[in-house]
């Protein structure tokens, strides 16, 4: 008889695996397109961790070219919620929709080759009257002048609204250096090897968590 259930990838299984143990750690990694089901989860893990304990810092590591404007918004306001201190961790990148959850946190650590990157707001208005899309150009533009807000509050004005608003009007997407987003910021730590700032010291920088504890996981 054809076995009728699906064959469990242990990769899947082993990842699944290693992030249950980053989050008793009161670690939650989002990893991927920005969605309702990612949203779902960390605010979920956020809401449990806090009533686990309301004083204690709560990681959130982000790895995302991006996803769903209103659901990236959605997620700093629960960010900004908690009673709990929010840390933020870019790695490869945080970008679009991934940059608004990085810049909810109230400190705000990413390496020195990640990608960090922001645009306007992304919409289509095919098949829509000409009345419905004023109203919502008019709502989108709401929004921005929102998020332009929260970004040069989170930068402690070394950013402006304008600074935001005229990046959005421009069109383009901004990549930020990361030597740049430190000046405006963006980024309060750089995680750095030694031998980077120092060529003639050759000990590695430790990382942000506990790499031993993150391998061990794994095994």
């Amino acid at each position: 008889m054809n076995n009728q259930f699906p064959q469990i990838d242990q990769n899947q299984l082993i990842k699944l695996e290693t992030f249950k143990e980053r989050l008793k750690k009161r670690e939650i990694w989002l990893n991927g397109l920005i969605d309702d089901s990612l949203i779902e989860k960390l605010y979920a893990n956020l809401i449990d961790l806090e009533s686990q304990n309301n004083s204690l810092p709560i990681t959130v590591v982000i790895n995302s070219d991006g996803g769903n404007l209103w659901e990236s918004a959605v997620a700093t306001d629960i960010m900004g919620t908690l009673s709990c201190p929010i840390k933020t961790i870019a790695l490869a990148k945080a970008n679009s929709g991934g940059f608004m959850i990085f810049m909810a946190g109230e400190e705000r650590i990413c390496h020195d080759n990640t990608e960090l990157m922001m645009h306007d707001i992304t919409s289509t208005f095919w098949n829509k009257k000409i009345s419905s899309v004023s109203n919502d150009i008019n709502y989108l533009k709401e929004a921005q002048k929102k998020m332009a807000q929260f970004f040069s509050i989170q930068t402690e004005g070394r950013t402006t609204p304008n600074y935001w608003l005229e990046l959005f009007e421009s069109g383009k997407e901004k990549w930020f250096s990361v030597d740049e987003a430190v000046k405006l910021g963006i980024v309060h730590k750089v995680v750095r090897r030694t031998s980077m700032i120092n060529p003639e010291n050759n000990i590695r920088q430790p990382n942000t968590w506990d790499i031993i504890d993150f391998a061990r996981s794994q095994q």
